[in-house]
């Protein structure tokens, strides 16, 4: 895609005109229907300006894929431990909100290779309900419903879990399941 479509498509998805881009960073709106169209491309020193305006990155008006240092620093007001457990969650600005509050669906995406060839272990904390079509190689705490194709570990759910295969070698925690096979030491109870 280039430079001009990408400005496009910024621009649309803000929800400005051609005009309201250019007077927000000090150019015509026929300076910027020119690189829309591909006739001719900003000055290299509106590049800043225009990722500014559009909040990314430069590299990302030419199509380019930006990858972001992790600040683990933003999360250090967070209500628990540092323990290595992948929480998954949804905010509303900074406010977290659970599952009831907001019925929805978190959906998570899993990397098949570690899951499916290394085997690579981790627990898995979801603040809401659990969605993937992949293994989740691991022990899950769920606080809503797991639906999933296979979990290996302990799996904690506060309401169902549906799987196809469950391979746990402690216990299922839940208040109903529905499970195709289940392997390993498995008591079911029902959750508080």
């Amino acid at each position: 895609m280039s430079i001009g479509k990408n400005i496009a498509s910024f621009r649309k998805a803000k929800g400005w005109t051609q005009a309201e881009l250019g007077e927000l960073i000090g150019v015509s709106n026929q300076a910027v229907s020119k690189w829309e169209l591909g006739t001719t491309a900003p000055d290299v020193m509106l590049l800043p300006a225009l990722a500014d305006a559009f909040g990314c990155y430069i590299d990302e008006l030419f199509s380019r894929e930006v990858k972001t240092e992790i600040h683990y620093d933003h999360c250090a007001e967070l209500p628990w431990e540092d323990d290595n457990t992948i929480r998954i969650f949804q905010t509303v600005g900074k406010k977290i909100i659970k599952s009831q509050e907001a019925n929805t669906c978190i959906e998570v995406a899993f990397p098949r290779n570690c899951n499916e060839t290394t085997r690579q272990y981790f627990k898995v904390e979801v603040f809401g309900n659990l969605a993937s079509d992949s293994s989740i190689n691991g022990d899950v705490v769920c606080h809503g419903h797991i639906d999933c194709h296979e979990i290996n570990g302990d799996v904690s759910a506060q309401s169902f879990i549906t799987a196809y295969v469950i391979n746990s070698h402690g216990k299922v925690v839940c208040n109903s399941l529905k499970c195709d096979k289940i392997e390993g030491d498995v008591t079911i109870k029902k959750t508080d």
